[in-house]
């Protein structure tokens, strides 16, 4: 519980603070892009994804209020599965497989360490449904065990699809043209979402 509330909490307290800064959002949103202000925005928002100083939900709504839903959502999800990728390389590379060994058996881990390499796809894609996991402690954990790098990736990209999406057309919605009504419905519609694939998520681990 105290970890959702914390969840909720600084998604609440970056919102507030996007909407006291709005109006200088909106003057750079407006700036014309060029190629070199669109690397750096790239750039920086990689290096947030990697190492997030705030949650990178609040930097994807951003880059669809200033790149618009359709190409600010390839953005966000091409920014996201790369920074996913490089912390899984990193920790992989950083630590010795013996290390890792350790590390994913350890007490209290090690259930966890065998659900996930005897059904990588599936585990990763339920962990990034389910937007309460920090990313970074999804890509480091899967790194710790002996995840094949191919169904991380693939399980990677169709897990962050429907939170990128939605984070991306209200950050659109929200600082283009302000439709409460959209916002609401698409939220809700995404909460749903949720609770279904949670739903699924129980069933699938307690029958392991």
């Amino acid at each position: 519980m105290r970890k959702k509330t914390m969840f909720f909490g600084i998604y609440a307290g970056s919102a507030i603070a996007l909407f006291s800064f709005r109006e200088p959002l909106i003057r750079w949103i407006e700036m014309e892009n060029t190629w070199y202000l669109n690397v750096l925005t790239a750039l920086i928002a990689l290096l947030v994804a990697i190492i997030p100083v705030i949650p990178y939900g609040i930097v994807a709504a951003i880059l669809g209020a200033k790149y618009g839903s359709f190409l600010g959502a390839g953005i966000n999800i091409v920014v996201s599965v790369a920074a996913a990728i490089i912390l899984f390389g990193l920790v992989r590379g950083t630590f010795t497989e013996e290390g890792r060994y350790k590390i994913a058996h350890l007490k209290g881990v090690s259930f966890l360490t065998k659900l996930a390499e005897r059904k990588a796809f599936m585990s990763i894609l339920f962990a990034r449904l389910l937007p309460i996991v920090p990313a970074q402690a999804i890509n480091a954990f899967a790194a710790i065990t002996k995840m094949p790098w191919k169904p991380y990736i693939y399980a990677t990209i169709l897990g962050k699809i429907p939170f990128i999406l939605l984070v991306t057309l209200i950050g659109d919605q929200f600082f283009n043209e302000t439709n409460y009504k959209e916002i609401a419905f698409s939220s809700m519609v995404y909460l749903l979402f949720l609770g279904v694939v949670y739903g699924i998520y129980r069933l699938y681990t307690n029958k392991k």
